[in-house]
């Protein structure tokens, strides 16, 4: 969509002066002029007016569907000291098994020093049902792209797992994630595929075991 300013240059003892009178009725130069511009649109032949703000209209829509489109989702299910969390958080690869194992590594160390859950350290997260969660765990099986990851991390039993699209649930020991992680990240020049090969390389051979659920469609998702 083309927009195009409208500038209006008004010596400043006029401004001052408008601005003083029109504040005894509680409004301003600008919303005087904003009216007076839609004024002036209403003046325009019905059809033209119509075309354009149908028009308009049909722009804004197509705009708002892309973005939604463009949106990334990760859910978690974080089990800490016998206590279940189930949170959705937007976002790319920063919300990826990667990136969540690095987070994870880093809360263990500091623990000690904190009594801040893993939960609270995922960054604008909102809280969902269980269902919620595992309607999104059947989106990310039906491969729409919607969804980054979906994760459930159980420090009571050291179990971090990733839902993989074709394999359904895979688990692996938290401490083994924590070290691929660490792998992954030890030298800072390296692009994002390339530290995700070597933590999915380090991974290979240390599964616990593998969980495959049935397919069921998802529901339908709005954020």
């Amino acid at each position: 969509m083309i927009s195009h300013e409208i500038c209006v240059w008004l010596d400043e003892r006029w401004y001052n002066a408008l601005s003083r009178q029109l504040k005894r009725k509680d409004t301003t130069i600008e919303d005087e002029l904003d009216a007076y511009l839609d004024e002036m649109l209403n003046q325009l032949p019905a059809p033209v007016y119509e075309r354009i703000s149908r028009e308009i209209w049909e722009e804004d829509q197509r705009h708002r569907e892309a973005e939604e489109a463009s949106r990334r989702f990760s859910a978690f299910r974080i089990t800490q000291d016998g206590r279940t969390d189930h949170l959705l958080a937007e976002g790319g690869a920063s919300m990826d098994a990667l990136n969540t194992a690095m987070r994870l590594r880093t809360y263990l160390l500091r623990k000690g020093n904190s009594s801040e859950r893993f939960a609270q350290t995922i960054p604008a997260a909102d809280h969902i049902a269980p269902e919620v969660f595992q309607e999104y765990a059947g989106e990310l099986r039906q491969n729409t792209g919607r969804i980054v990851s979906v994760l459930d991390i159980d420090l009571d039993r050291g179990e971090f797992s990733a839902l993989d699209a074709q394999n359904g649930w895979e688990a692996y020991a938290i401490r083994d994630v924590s070290v691929a992680a660490w792998h992954a990240n030890r030298k800072d020049r390296l692009d994002w595929d390339k530290r995700l090969d070597i933590f999915a390389g380090h991974l290979e051979t240390r599964m616990l075991h593998r969980d495959v659920p049935e397919m069921e469609p998802p529901s339908e998702l709005m954020m």
